[in-house]
C-alpha cells in the first residue's frame, strides 16, 4: 500500500513541534521543513540571492545571521514573499531527497512538517492535511519565550502569515495546539487512527 502523506502545518507559536514529537512517537517518519530551511540556507546560490535581497552583511565569518535575516524578512509582506521565492526551490528539491529515503521504510505515515506548506506548494505532495491552531494571545506568549523577541516583532511575525480561517478552509483536520504536551500523545494516536482508517 502507498505510504499516506500527511501534511501538518499552521501559524507560528500554535504548538506543531509538540504534535509532531507526538506523532514520531507513534512511528511516523518526519520530515522537518524548519531543518531542510536551515539546510536550503548554507546552498552558496541560496546565500547569494539573500545577500542582494536582504543586504551583503546577513553573512560574516559565522555564517549566515539568522535572526537578522528573520528581522528583515518577516517586516512585510513583499520581503517574506521575497524570501520564500529564493528559498522554496531548494527545500523542495530537499524534500523529494527525503521523500525518496523513506519511500522503503515501514512507517504508519510520513509527515512533512511545514509551516509554509501551503505558500510553497508543499500541499500538492500531501494525501490530507492538518493544521494546528491555537489562541492568539498564547501564540504570542510562545514566539516571545521560545525566540527570545518583543510582543512587537512576534506580531509583525504573525502578521504575515495565514489566518486561522483559511487553515479552516483549506485543512481537512484542525488539531489543539492549546493542550498540554502530556494530552496531546493520547489526541495524536486517535488522529493518527483516523486517517489510516481513511486510508485503508
Amino acid at each position: 500500500m502507498k505510504q499516506l502523506i500527511i501534511g501538518l502545518t499552521g501559524p507560528t507559536g500554535a504548538g506543531k513541534s509538540t504534535w509532531t514529537a507526538a506523532l514520531k512517537n507513534l512511528g511516523c517518519r518526519i520530515i522537518d521543513c524548519d531543518q531542510l530551511a536551515r539546510e536550503a540556507v548554507q546552498n552558496p546560490d541560496c546565500i547569494k540571492n539573500l545577500q542582494c535581497a536582504f543586504g551583503e552583511d546577513l553573512i560574516s565569518a559565522e555564517g549566515l545571521n539568522r535572526k537578522e535575516l528573520a528581522k528583515r524578512a518577516f517586516q512585510n509582506a513583499e520581503h517574506t514573499k521575497l524570501l520564500d521565492q529564493i528559498t522554496h526551490p531548494v527545500i523542495l528539491a530537499l524534500l523529494e531527497k527525503e521523500l525518496q529515503s523513506f519511500s522503503k521504510e515501514p512507517t504508519p505515515a510520513i509527515i512533512i512538517d511545514a509551516p509554509q506548506l501551503f505558500e510553497s506548494g508543499l500541499d500538492s505532495r500531501c494525501d490530507l492535511i492538518a493544521a494546528v491552531l491555537a489562541p492568539k494571545e498564547i501564540r504570542i506568549k510562545r514566539l516571545q519565550k521560545r525566540d527570545g523577541i518583543s510582543r512587537e516583532e512576534a506580531l509583525s511575525r504573525m502578521s504575515v502569515q495565514y489566518s486561522d480561517d483559511f487553515f479552516r478552509k483549506h485543512c481537512n483536520f484542525i488539531l489543539d495546539g492549546n493542550l498540554l504536551p502530556e494530552q496531546v500523545g493520547g489526541r495524536a494516536s486517535e488522529f493518527l487512527q483516523q486517517v489510516l482508517e481513511g486510508n485503508a
